[in-house]
């Protein structure tokens, strides 16, 4: 069967806000191999740019969507993947992003970042981006944009409820990696029948750690390869880049979350290249880089790079 090219917009009938998982139902249904071209939103009809920046979509939700999570993401979805059942994984191939809008946000505020006793009052800056949408101007910065999704993610079970958009987990929502940028693939354990996928939380640029609680926030546009690998039993989310491996550990704690994040790659390791436990630890000592995801979403991220073109036949 010849694989499909699926569009979804962002609109009051197609996103969800602040939250992830509970009695949602798709949106879309597609085929395992199918694409699908999801644009996300970002920011609020009052932003101080031109009125025309702001995206039409995101007037019609602010004004009509009243059912909203503890969160504040705007998320388009979920998309479910005909076939899809607990224990299998969903492999999202990250095929294209772009930016879809003149500008991005950045904010910063009380009780909020990893200073999150110092700020008095919110303060946001707005990132204007050249013609090209290939850098953004920041004060006396230009910055290199390199998009991705800040959240993307598949349904918990539903009787585990609403869970806040703010946190990542098992299920992936708000990872923040800025690792999962065009052409990765990010591996997701199925949860829920369909998988039910969902996208948003845009970026244009951001630094491991998301320190200030946001990066440049922007409105995105994706295209997705939705696969299904039957029967993995895979429980946490882990990516790759061509010969990079991307493991990644959340936790409340820093410790834990490391732990997690090595413990993932080296049975990576195991698994997909014969290494034992005690070959593939010491080979994450030596070749793999840790490094702090983001710091700032409750759930602490640190995820683990390591260039497999290292192990030969």
């Amino acid at each position: 069967m010849m694989s499909k090219l699926h569009r979804l917009d962002p609109s009051a009938e197609t996103v969800v806000w602040g939250f992830i998982g509970g009695a949602q139902r798709p949106v879309l249904e597609v085929e395992p191999g199918d694409s699908v071209l999801l644009r996300s939103v970002s920011g609020t009809p009052d932003d101080a740019v031109p009125r025309e920046w702001i995206p039409d979509a995101l007037r019609e939700i602010y004004a009509t969507v009243t059912d909203h999570g503890p969160g504040v993401h705007i998320l388009t979805g979920p998309v479910a993947v005909k076939g899809a059942a607990v224990g299998d994984t969903l492999a999202v191939g990250i095929e294209r992003i772009r930016v879809d809008a003149p500008y991005g946000f950045n904010y910063m505020g009380p009780m909020s970042g990893l200073f999150y006793n110092e700020m008095e009052d919110a303060e946001v800056a707005i990132v204007t981006y050249d013609e090209e949408r290939r850098y953004g101007r920041l004060g006396r910065a230009s910055i290199p944009l390199r998009p991705f999704f800040g959240i993307m993610g598949v349904n918990p079970p539903e009787d585990w409820g609403r869970i806040t958009s703010v946190t990542p987990g098992r299920y992936g929502g708000n990872m923040d990696n800025k690792e999962l940028t065009e052409g990765a693939t990010l591996y997701l354990p199925v949860m829920r029948e369909g998988a039910l996928f969902y996208a948003g939380d845009g970026h244009g640029a951001q630094g491991d750690g998301e320190i200030d609680v946001t990066a440049i926030e922007t409105s995105l546009e994706g295209q997705f390869k939705l696969d299904l690998i039957r029967g993995t039993g895979q429980t946490w989310p882990y990516a790759r880049k061509g010969s990079t491996l991307v493991s990644m550990g959340f936790d409340e704690d820093w410790a834990c979350a490391l732990q997690a994040s090595a413990n993932q790659m080296i049975g990576l390791l195991e698994a997909q290249y014969g290494l034992s436990r005690r070959e593939a630890y010491r080979l994450c000592s030596i070749c793999c880089d840790f490094r702090v995801t983001q710091a700032v979403n409750g759930i602490k991220g640190v995820h683990g790079l390591l260039d497999t073109s290292v192990i030969t036949a």
